[in-house]
Formats: structure tokens, sequence, C-alpha cells
């Protein structure tokens, strides 16, 4: 379906072996709830990689980009529960972004995700745009197996901010990156028509991108709206 609202807050994840079940017990019933309950927190929803273990994708839908960055979300992230205290330090190779949603298109939920990490090429920032809300989303919108595409820029202003929940993970590859990329989303009925979708439609618009996008494939584990 198109996205909940106007802003998004993507994080990649591991976690160490040993904080794998806690991971989830903690993810499922505190930490998720405690998300979607701050207010302009629309739905979160959080994936596993189709081939890793222990290697996940949240993605939390907000009313607007400033959500992410709002007086109750960082009271939540310089506040962390004792149980959020003892998960965190077990989560390794964190990336995450804050986003404005550019385009979003679709009707449902996918079982299956790709998504694709990206930086404009020098100057081609209006040509990437236009390639992956124009053709590259009118191709994959075709495919049978298509449920949405959305298309976000990031927001560093949003994510750059030094909070306690930041230093409980310590300093993490993802989020020593200068740069923040852009993030396309893909969901499909199951992973095989995401590798259609990976082909050509999306290298149409990575001739307008700097070598080295990263893309991952998920599938749902679970979703929970706002109550």
């Amino acid at each position: 379906m198109a996205l909940a609202g106007q802003g998004a807050l993507a994080i990649w994840n591991g976690i160490t072996g040993e904080g794998e079940e806690d991971f989830y017990r903690w993810h499922n019933g505190e930490h998720m709830p405690e998300r979607v309950g701050v207010p302009g927190f629309l739905r979160g929803r959080r994936y596993l990689h189709a081939a890793r273990p222990r290697d996940y994708f949240t993605l939390y839908e907000t009313e607007s980009v400033e959500t992410i960055r709002s007086a109750p979300y960082l009271a939540r992230l310089d506040d962390p529960t004792p149980w959020t205290r003892r998960v965190l330090p077990h989560f390794r190779d964190t990336a995450r972004v804050g986003c404005r949603v550019v385009s979003s298109v679709g009707r449902g939920q996918g079982g299956a995700l790709l998504t694709v990490r990206l930086h404009p090429a020098a100057g081609r920032e209006a040509a990437l745009r236009a390639a992956l809300t124009g053709a590259a989303t009118e191709t994959v919108r075709a495919l049978a197996g298509f449920v949405g595409v959305h298309i976000l820029e990031p927001a560093p202003e949003t994510t750059r901010i030094q909070t306690v929940e930041k230093a409980l993970r310590g300093v993490q590859p993802g989020e020593a990156e200068a740069r923040e990329p852009w993030v396309v989303l893909v969901e499909a009925n199951d992973p095989e028509v995401i590798e259609v979708v990976a082909g050509a439609p999306l290298r149409l618009a990575l001739a307008h991108a700097e070598p080295g996008a990263a893309a991952g494939v998920y599938r749902l584990q679970i979703s929970l709206d706002r109550v």
C-alpha cells in the first residue's frame, strides 16, 4: 500500500546470536508497541533477510519527517527502558536513516521486500529522482505480484542527533557514513518477483547513481499499526 504518512524511519541491523531470543521478545512485546505509541508514528514493520539469519530491516511510517526529531520521540530515545538498555548493545552493523517520502504507490503489504540504498551520482539527483519515480516505478507496477514501491530521500538532520539509545548501540558502520543514502523499497508477493524487479527496471535508474548500491531481499515478520 502507499505508505501511511510523509515520513519514514528505515533501520537495518544485525543482532548477536546470544541476543537473538531476547531481541524478538523485546521488539515484538515492548519496542514496536512503544514506538507506534509515539505521536506521529503510524505503523511499524520488521523484516528478516531472506538468506541471512539475524539480519533485519525495520520500517516506521510517520506523519511527517519532523516526527522523527519531535520532542516526544527524542524523549523516548533519551530515556530507554531497562529492557532496551539490555538489548541494544547486541545490535550490529546498524544503519538508521530518517527519510522524506518522495513517492509511494501500491495497495496492501507484500510478504517480500526489496530494499536498495544508493547515492545519486554527482549532479544527477534530479535525473535519479525522475527515473525512480517515473519509468522505474511504472515498470515495476506492471509486474504480476507487485504490491508497492516507495522512493525515500534522506533527511540527515533527523538521525544525526546524539541520544542515549545511539550511545548504547555504539558507533556503527552504517551510522558513520558521511552521506545518508536514498532508499528504494519494493513490496511484492514473494522473493521471486523481487528477482525480476532487481533486474532491468532498477538498472535503468541506477545509471544515475554512484556504483556500489546496497540491496537486500527480506520477508515480513510483523506489522503493527497505531491504535
